[in-house]
């Protein structure tokens, strides 16, 4: 099992509670998973949780300023088209 620190994971009644991935494992296990399918299951998806692409990062940080301040998210833009030609 890999270890979360920290993430937080908000339900459907807007409650926010930590990661737990045992919850994944026994849910698995409650629709007939075995054990070693249902860990395998709670580790792939705890990896693709912990690991994100810096272009998922850029674009939630852009959205952020697009409503905060349109004006540098343009600029943001401009810059990486003019500089780092994206």
């Amino acid at each position: 099992m890999i270890p979360i620190v920290n993430l937080i994971v908000i339900k459907r009644n807007n409650k926010e509670e930590k990661f737990n991935s045992k919850k994944i494992i026994n849910a698995c296990k409650s629709a007939g998973a075995s054990e070693e399918t249902a860990r395998r299951v709670a580790d792939e998806i705890t990896e693709e949780i912990i690991k994100l692409h810096s272009s998922k990062i850029r674009d939630l940080a852009l959205q952020k300023l697009e409503s905060i301040s349109p004006e540098v998210a343009k600029s943001w833009k401009e810059y990486d088209t003019n500089v780092k030609k994206r």
